[in-house]
Protein backbone atom coordinates (compact mmCIF):
# COMPACT_ATOMS: atom_id res chain seq x y z
CA UNK A 1 0.00 0.00 0.00
CA UNK A 2 1.20 3.50 -0.82
CA UNK A 3 2.44 5.48 2.20
CA UNK A 4 0.22 8.45 1.43
CA UNK A 5 -2.87 6.22 1.14
CA UNK A 6 -2.01 4.66 4.49
CA UNK A 7 -1.44 8.12 5.99
CA UNK A 8 -4.85 9.22 4.72
CA UNK A 9 -6.57 6.21 6.27
CA UNK A 10 -4.80 6.70 9.59
CA UNK A 11 -5.75 10.39 9.65
CA UNK A 12 -9.39 9.52 8.94
CA UNK A 13 -9.41 7.14 11.88
CA UNK A 14 -7.71 9.80 14.01
CA UNK A 15 -10.40 12.31 13.05
CA UNK A 16 -13.11 9.90 14.16
CA UNK A 17 -11.24 9.12 17.40
CA UNK A 18 -10.98 12.85 18.15
CA UNK A 19 -14.74 13.13 17.73
CA UNK A 20 -15.15 10.22 20.16
CA UNK A 21 -12.88 11.98 22.68
CA UNK A 22 -14.92 15.17 22.24
CA UNK A 23 -18.13 13.24 22.91
CA UNK A 24 -16.61 11.54 25.97
CA UNK A 25 -15.47 14.90 27.27
CA UNK A 26 -18.93 16.41 26.90
CA UNK A 27 -20.59 13.31 28.39
CA UNK A 28 -18.21 13.45 31.36
CA UNK A 29 -19.00 17.10 32.11
CA UNK A 30 -21.89 16.45 34.51
CA UNK A 31 -19.95 13.64 36.18
CA UNK A 32 -16.94 15.89 36.73
CA UNK A 33 -19.18 18.69 37.96
CA UNK A 34 -20.83 16.31 40.43
CA UNK A 35 -17.40 15.25 41.67
CA UNK A 36 -16.28 18.87 42.12
CA UNK A 37 -19.47 19.73 43.98
CA UNK A 38 -18.87 16.86 46.40
CA UNK A 39 -15.35 18.10 47.17
CA UNK A 40 -16.13 21.75 47.88
CA UNK A 41 -18.28 23.74 50.29
CA UNK A 42 -21.34 25.31 48.59
CA UNK A 43 -19.83 28.83 48.51
CA UNK A 44 -16.64 27.63 46.85
CA UNK A 45 -18.57 25.44 44.44
CA UNK A 46 -20.73 28.41 43.40
CA UNK A 47 -17.54 30.35 42.60
CA UNK A 48 -15.73 27.57 40.73
CA UNK A 49 -18.67 26.12 38.78
CA UNK A 50 -18.89 28.70 35.91
CA UNK A 51 -15.17 28.73 34.97
CA UNK A 52 -14.98 24.96 35.43
CA UNK A 53 -17.92 24.41 33.10
CA UNK A 54 -16.54 26.87 30.58
CA UNK A 55 -13.13 25.22 30.39
CA UNK A 56 -14.47 21.67 30.47
CA UNK A 57 -17.08 22.24 27.77
CA UNK A 58 -14.73 24.40 25.72
CA UNK A 59 -12.19 21.57 25.40
CA UNK A 60 -14.90 19.19 24.20
CA UNK A 61 -16.26 21.71 21.73
CA UNK A 62 -12.80 22.58 20.35
CA UNK A 63 -11.98 18.92 19.80
CA UNK A 64 -14.87 18.73 17.33
CA UNK A 65 -13.34 21.00 14.63
CA UNK A 66 -9.92 19.42 15.16
CA UNK A 67 -11.43 15.98 14.56
CA UNK A 68 -13.51 17.12 11.60
CA UNK A 69 -10.65 19.00 9.93
CA UNK A 70 -8.33 16.02 10.39
CA UNK A 71 -10.89 13.71 8.82
CA UNK A 72 -11.61 16.19 6.02
CA UNK A 73 -7.92 16.71 5.19
CA UNK A 74 -7.10 12.99 4.98
CA UNK A 75 -8.03 12.62 1.29
CA UNK A 76 -6.17 15.81 0.39
CA UNK A 77 -3.08 14.47 2.21
CA UNK A 78 -3.24 11.44 -0.10
CA UNK A 79 -3.23 13.78 -3.09
CA UNK A 80 -0.22 15.63 -1.68
CA UNK A 81 -1.98 18.95 -1.14
CA UNK A 82 0.14 21.26 1.02
CA UNK A 83 -2.76 23.09 2.67
CA UNK A 84 -4.09 19.80 4.08
CA UNK A 85 -0.64 18.83 5.30
CA UNK A 86 -0.31 22.18 7.08
CA UNK A 87 -3.69 21.80 8.81
CA UNK A 88 -2.94 18.23 9.89
CA UNK A 89 0.49 19.29 11.14
CA UNK A 90 -1.10 22.00 13.32
CA UNK A 91 -3.71 19.50 14.55
CA UNK A 92 -1.04 16.90 15.32
CA UNK A 93 1.05 19.48 17.18
CA UNK A 94 -1.90 20.43 19.35
CA UNK A 95 -2.69 16.77 20.02
CA UNK A 96 0.92 16.15 21.08
CA UNK A 97 0.50 18.86 23.72
CA UNK A 98 -2.50 17.14 25.34
CA UNK A 99 -0.69 14.04 26.68
CA UNK A 100 2.08 16.30 27.95
CA UNK A 101 -0.50 18.44 29.76
CA UNK A 102 -2.12 15.32 31.23
CA UNK A 103 1.19 14.13 32.65
CA UNK A 104 2.25 17.50 34.01
CA UNK A 105 -1.05 18.71 35.43
CA UNK A 106 -3.30 15.82 36.39
CA UNK A 107 -2.76 14.02 39.70
CA UNK A 108 -2.65 10.24 39.53
CA UNK A 109 -5.95 9.79 41.35
CA UNK A 110 -7.84 11.08 38.29
CA UNK A 111 -6.57 8.10 36.32
CA UNK A 112 -8.95 5.91 38.34
CA UNK A 113 -12.00 7.31 36.50
CA UNK A 114 -12.80 5.06 33.53
CA UNK A 115 -13.91 7.88 31.17
CA UNK A 116 -10.74 9.78 31.99
CA UNK A 117 -8.55 6.74 31.31
CA UNK A 118 -10.34 5.96 28.03
CA UNK A 119 -10.01 9.58 26.88
CA UNK A 120 -6.35 9.75 27.95
CA UNK A 121 -5.54 6.54 26.06
CA UNK A 122 -7.34 7.78 22.95
CA UNK A 123 -5.49 11.11 23.13
CA UNK A 124 -2.14 9.29 23.36
CA UNK A 125 -3.04 7.04 20.42
CA UNK A 126 -4.19 9.97 18.31
CA UNK A 127 -1.18 12.12 19.21
CA UNK A 128 1.22 9.43 18.06
CA UNK A 129 -0.78 8.14 15.11
CA UNK A 130 -1.35 11.66 13.70
CA UNK A 131 2.33 12.48 13.83
CA UNK A 132 3.76 9.28 12.34
CA UNK A 133 1.96 9.46 8.94
CA UNK A 134 2.97 13.10 8.53
CA UNK A 135 6.61 12.23 9.17
CA UNK A 136 6.60 9.12 6.97
CA UNK A 137 5.02 10.93 4.02
CA UNK A 138 7.09 14.09 4.40
CA UNK A 139 9.68 13.32 1.76
CA UNK A 140 7.03 12.47 -0.82
CA UNK A 141 5.06 15.64 -0.01
CA UNK A 142 8.19 17.77 -0.35
CA UNK A 143 9.08 16.25 -3.72
CA UNK A 144 5.52 16.83 -4.97
CA UNK A 145 5.72 20.44 -3.77
CA UNK A 146 8.98 20.99 -5.65
CA UNK A 147 7.47 19.44 -8.78
CA UNK A 148 4.41 21.74 -8.56
CA UNK A 149 6.52 24.92 -8.14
Amino acid sequence: MDRTALAGRILKVDGVLLLVVAALHLIATPLALRFISSQLPPESYAEIKPPFLLSFILVGVLLIPVGLSTFYCANAIERGERWARAICTFNAGSMLMLPLALILIMPGRYFRAILFVISAILVWIVAISMTVPLIVTRSKAESLAQFQD
